[in-house]
């Protein structure tokens, strides 16, 4: 590869074709140009080569396309992705979300002034496809993301940028099992381990669609997730360490809740209010949160 850019903006993908050249557009619409798009082609059996080849060949962007033959899913294809950018700080970019032109002029003017951060994330909203706007991010008034991090994943991986030599310690969970879940896992042990910092400018969009991943509430990979994720975070010593089993449980709380929510959306109601009953038992203060509101909502209204 090249001499040393300034970011490395990785973007796994996987049968997006029909979704991915907007985001790509997205990036070549940026304002501040000392990147490197890193683009890892997770197995895909549509058209996905083509289309990237063809942005490649219209735009003189610095472009790395890799193809990997069998699907390792996201955790595995930005782990891979890492091991090729050459970037001092390291972005993912999911193949259906956008970047807001002045995303890296953003990232970049905030790091000019906190030279000493090694992990920050910038504010982001959800727009659908005709691009209208759904909601913007709630963030926590006093800007502790560190904490807030604790209570659920508000962050996007496009929004979060870690220095490269943090995965010098840290990656992606790989294990299929935990897809959907890779990135919060990795965002709570950055927290155990460095300050996030917030830039709270806007400067990028999730967009939401039927084909997203998340959209998918299959019982057992729910509970799959959740069982690995909590066992992932009582190995590693560092973030027990930072943060105590009490935390653990809350976690563990939050993600059966989670789970039961989407659950009853799938209309699986039985199912559903019995793993609403284990995220209480496992963390009693989840009985507080507003989810606790839209679950009842959504059992008594249907």
């Amino acid at each position: 590869m090249s001499k040393q850019c300034f970011f490395s903006i990785i973007i796994p993908t996987y049968n997006r074709a029909d979704l991915m050249l907007n985001t790509l557009n997205s990036v070549k619409n940026l304002e501040f140009s000392d990147y490197e798009l890193i683009i890892i082609d997770d197995g895909s059996t549509d058209n996905t080569e083509e289309v990237v080849e063809n942005y490649i060949s219209n735009n003189q962007l610095k472009n790395w396309y890799y193809y990997q033959k069998v699907n390792g899913e996201r955790g595995a294809a930005r782990n891979y992705g890492v091991k090729k950018a050459s970037g001092k700080w390291i972005t993912f970019l999911d193949s259906d979300d956008l970047f807001y032109y002045n995303h890296l002029s953003l990232a970049s003017g905030f790091i000019s002034k906190n030279i000493d951060i090694s992990a920050f994330h910038c504010a982001y909203e959800f727009r659908n496809q005709k691009n209208e706007l759904i909601r913007k991010v709630v963030y926590p008034k006093n800007g502790n993301l560190n904490v807030a991090i604790l209570k659920g994943n508000i962050f996007s991986c496009f929004g979060m940028f870690l220095k490269s030599t943090i995965f010098n310690e840290l990656q992606f969970e790989e294990d299929r099992a935990m897809s959907g879940s890779e990135d919060w896992l990795l965002w709570l042990k950055v927290s155990s381990r460095y300050k996030i910092h917030f830039q709270p400018q806007i400067s990028g969009c999730m967009v939401q669609h039927d084909e997203r991943s998340v959209m998918d509430f299959k019982e057992d990979n729910l509970l799959s997730r959740t069982n690995l994720l909590v066992a992932k975070l009582k190995e590693d010593k560092v973030f027990v360490e930072a943060n105590g089993q009490k935390v653990i449980d809350k976690i563990h709380g939050h993600m059966l809740t989670y789970s039961s929510l989407h659950l009853l959306l799938s209309n699986n109601k039985s199912n559903a209010v019995k793993l609403f009953l284990r995220g209480l038992k496992q963390s009693p203060s989840e009985l507080l949160k507003i989810r606790t509101l839209a679950f009842l909502k959504h059992l008594f209204l249907k």
